[in-house]
């Protein structure tokens, strides 16, 4: 099992860090296309603001499950700093394991308002796509993040069973 995690965890990140790339990328040249233009010829990209903006939120939301996975997120951790390494590893995986169940409800409510805006069928106002496209982005990026703190309990699992197995051989 934890082969094919390893294999899952390989294509994620990639996949993963390189729509946080194009995203970047896109919203950067975007920005700055719209600025040259205004400073040069007097012309504004009308919809630039909003793709922007709209990108941005997918890149935050995809960008919290690389932080998931890397352990970026902000945490306070100074009762595993005072606990002994295998309770510390114990608590990191329980706190793993909360913010998996906190991620998988925003999970479910994020698809619940992608619904929602489905059947009004909302529009964003310049570029006059489906907002339900655009929230999208919370089911997917909490979705995602459920996955990297699930991963993530069970690397400290991994971790858990290494310090016992050093433990009852030392």
């Amino acid at each position: 099992m934890m082969k094919w995690l390893y294999r899952v965890d390989i294509c994620l990140t990639a996949l993963e860090r390189t729509t946080v790339a194009l995203i970047l990328l896109v919203a950067v040249t975007i920005l700055v296309a719209d600025v040259a233009l205004r400073a040069s010829v007097g012309v504004a990209l009308a919809w630039a603001a909003e793709l922007t903006r709209y990108g941005i939120v997918w890149l935050v939301l995809i960008g919290g499950a690389i932080g998931a996975r890397s352990g970026a997120h902000i945490s306070i951790d100074v009762l595993g700093a005072l606990l002994p390494p295998k309770a510390a590893h114990r608590l990191a995986q329980i706190s793993a394991l909360i913010a998996a169940g906190t991620t998988a409800m925003l999970t479910w409510y994020g698809w619940s308002l992608v619904s929602q805006m489905k059947r009004f069928g909302q529009t964003s106002a310049s570029l006059e796509w489906p907002m339900w496209i655009i929230y999208l982005a919370i089911p997917i990026g909490c979705a995602l993040m459920t996955l990297r703190f699930v991963q993530s309990a069970l690397l400290l699992s991994e971790d858990v069973r290494r310090l016992n197995t050093a433990q009852s051989t030392a």
